[in-house]
């Protein structure tokens, strides 16, 4: 026998009728009126014929001469839940003929004998305190000079930064002395008119993947990402906003992850993922700041407690842990979800100016407050800076992904700007190999081009024509 598949909870929606209050679980299939009365139909047994439906309050209170209004509102068995305004939290309101009792809901709770007390500790234990966290995981971040000049240069020459422009930052990691350097940085395809969000979608590229290879043929790791700043108005007085901080925690969750799926012993690992932010003061001056999201805030995160700034009522979404919805209901007790999703709309309200703070789906405690609005400085540990000059790799070729171009007519400039160097020197830039790895086979070619300028060696004969052809020096 073939089993049947298994159906995703896509909300939670309270139904109040004369007899109580009942929580209906909508699995991700249920889309329109029609499927949604089968459901109701179904789970509570009331006839399809004998329900009607409503997200006005009044319709329990209405005489039986003054429903026709109401009947219309779910009449139209294709129209979307969505459309009716029925979300994940949504209330609302039945009235039937038939006689019965409103369910019972099985809570998860743990139910104590009669006498039993709960203590101090246990209540403390159900609460969500939010801590500072005062040293970050990581001990230092060292920027390359030179590859942290070439970011910089662009994002004020080019952008004067007016955009929003993000890069992967890869390195090596010091798992004892828990030191980061950060070597090279990829700027993934983003759009370049982006003032407040950072937005590169590249994992599923096939540069993505010239990317990841050429790094490791390099000995190299993603080991952070950089962003820019725009300008903000004087009353904005963050470290980073609402966008940037969730977009930090997400990278840094998937870091953890895929460091700890990496690992030998399978064991957590040290959270060494670090994010820089390059901005510029009133004065014009350009700062470089280094960061890492707080752990107790990637795990709210992973565990559906924050709202997603860009989709405002929904719990962020991080990907490999699960849906928001779902992860929101876990993150919360029975009686609190059905207040859940109506703390996590609050954000929609929110003021232009607090995109400094975060919102939360459930209360948490600052201090000796429940709250579910925290400032983003709570969850934000400064990283110290360093930098260094890398003995090898050099950072003068165009840079992908820009504005500028970055195409044969650049390689061809290098290459006679390098005249008189070894070849293998001339080579010896992440932005060219990676330029070259979308002509030359990356499991053979190109390890053996890497291998020459890892080891200062001498470039093949026919590696070094085809590389003047494709540059037309040839």
């Amino acid at each position: 026998r073939i089993p049947k598949p298994v159906r995703g909870l896509r909300m939670l929606v309270r139904l109040r009728t004369r007899d109580g209050t009942e929580r209906l679980s909508v699995p991700d299939d249920v889309l329109r009126a029609g499927d949604l009365r089968a459901l109701i139909a179904d789970a509570f047994a009331v006839p399809i014929r004998d329900q009607l439906l409503s997200t006005n309050q009044a319709l329990l209170t209405a005489h039986d001469d003054a429903l026709a209004p109401f009947r219309a509102e779910f009449a139209d068995d294709n129209a979307l839940l969505s459309a009716l305004g029925v979300t994940h939290g949504a209330m609302l309101f039945m009235r039937y003929t038939v006689e019965r009792k409103a369910t019972v809901q099985q809570v998860k709770a743990n139910v104590q004998r009669f006498g039993a007390k709960m203590t101090v500790d246990d209540l403390v234990a159900k609460q969500i305190r939010i801590e500072r966290q005062d040293q970050p995981v990581c001990a230092s971040v060292s920027f390359e000079r030179a590859a942290a000049n070439q970011f910089q240069g662009y994002i004020g020459a080019a952008l004067g930064f007016r955009i929003m422009r993000c890069g992967i930052m890869f390195g090596t990691v010091d798992a004892q002395t828990k030191e980061v350097k950060v070597d090279t940085i990829y700027e993934p395809p983003q759009p370049h008119n982006n003032e407040y969000d950072i937005l590169c979608e590249h994992e599923n590229t096939e540069e993505w993947k010239r990317v990841q290879a050429v790094a490791k043929l390099l000995g190299l790791e993603e080991v952070g990402c950089i962003f820019s700043q725009t300008a903000r108005n004087e009353d904005d007085d963050f470290t980073v906003s609402s966008h940037e901080i969730t977009r930090m925690a997400v990278w840094q969750s998937a870091a953890r992850r895929r460091r700890k799926a990496e690992s030998t012993s399978g064991e957590d690992v040290d959270d060494l993922y670090v994010t820089a932010v390059v901005k510029r003061d009133d004065g014009g001056d350009v700062h470089f700041e280094a960061f890492q999201c707080s752990t107790q805030f990637v795990d709210l995160c992973e565990r559906g407690v924050i709202v997603d700034p860009r989709t405002p009522g929904k719990a962020l979404v991080v990907p490999g842990i699960g849906d928001g919805d779902e992860a929101m209901a876990a993150a919360t007790s029975a009686d609190e979800t059905e207040t859940a999703a109506a703390s996590a709309s609050a954000s929609e309200d929110a003021p232009a100016g607090a995109a400094g703070t975060v919102f939360t789906t459930r209360d948490v405690m600052v201090g000796i407050k429940d709250v579910r609005e925290v400032d983003n400085d709570w969850f934000v540990v400064p990283v110290k800076i360093l930098d260094h000059v890398h003995p090898l790799l050099t950072s003068l070729f165009a840079v992908e992904n820009r504005l500028t171009p970055c195409g044969p007519a650049e390689l061809k400039d290098h290459l006679q700007l390098c005249r008189g160097k070894p070849f293998a020197e001339a080579l010896a830039d992440f932005h060219i190999l990676l330029f070259l790895s979308a002509h030359f086979d990356l499991a053979t070619d190109m390890a053996l081009l890497v291998d020459a300028v890892m080891q200062k060696g001498t470039v093949l004969d026919g590696y070094k024509t085809i590389v003047e052809a494709i540059a037309g020096c040839a």
